[in-house]
């Protein structure tokens, strides 16, 4: 059994696959003692024999877990890290390593999900939209505060604005509150950019509707602005499998 490990700025996500199925899965927050994964892998954790992670925290946090692998699983953990290309799809930074590992399992993965134009929008602590042609090629990319960043930086900077933490549901109707006004402003900002980046692939491929992937938590908060779009809690360790296929450089 394979374990997936999806370290982000805010939660570590996992799951437990073999070669037909997932078998269990989860999340803690990034912070939370490594005691409570092995807790939570409860009666799989022996037969796990691979540890594949995406990692976009640091050293410091990437050697903890490696430590907690080897003391707790007896295994090494695989880092993968972002590459010039991937089957059909094609790294479109200038330097290939420096585009985050998430969104380049994510851009993998959403390919191979679209087999055509996509565009691949994560909704987390920051959002990242991604543009990938029809012949795979990454065509570069956009990173913007996610919803809690744009708040907390508004309240912070500014002396008397209150804001209402509850966001689950979000409009684009002008609003006759402040704190619904921030809300709306931030929904509108974020559609904004994604409506760009379809906008710019419906310019440059005008014979291929893109398709809209959406990954990260604050996802669903977006999804009803876009009822044609595809929801993928976890694109990031789909990209595992795609990257398992076409070897390259592992660590």
């Amino acid at each position: 059994m394979i374990l997936e490990v999806d370290m982000g700025n805010t939660r570590l996500k996992w799951r437990i696959r073999d070669q037909q199925a997932i078998i269990s899965k989860g999340a803690i927050p990034i912070e939370a003692p490594l005691d409570s994964l092995i807790n939570s892998l409860g009666r799989y954790s022996s037969a796990i024999d691979t540890v594949i992670v995406a990692s976009v925290v640091g050293d410091l946090l990437e050697q903890s877990f490696s430590e907690w692998s080897l003391n707790c699983l007896k295994l090494r953990p695989v880092f993968l890290r972002s590459e010039a290309i991937c089957g059909s799809v094609r790294n479109g930074y200038r330097q290939p390593a420096m585009l985050g590992v998430d969104r380049w399992m994510g851009i993998v993965a959403a390919y191979r999900l679209a087999g055509n134009t996509c565009i691949v929008v994560s909704c987390g602590t920051a959002v990242t939209v991604d543009l990938v042609a029809c012949d795979g090629r990454h065509l570069g990319g956009f990173i913007a505060p996610g919803l809690s960043l744009m708040l907390d930086s508004l309240v912070s900077k500014t002396r008397q604005i209150k804001v209402d933490g509850d966001i689950s549901v979000l409009s684009l109707s002008p609003a006759t509150s402040t704190s619904d006004a921030i809300h709306r402003a931030c929904a509108a900002m974020l559609i904004g950019l994604v409506n760009n980046g379809v906008q710019q692939l419906r310019e440059l491929d005008q014979n291929n509707e893109p398709e809209i992937i959406f990954t990260g938590g604050d996802a669903g908060k977006l999804l009803s602005f876009y009822p044609q779009a595809r929801l993928v809690p976890d694109l990031v360790m789909e990209g595992f499998t795609c990257v398992l296929d076409y070897p390259t450089r592992l660590e």
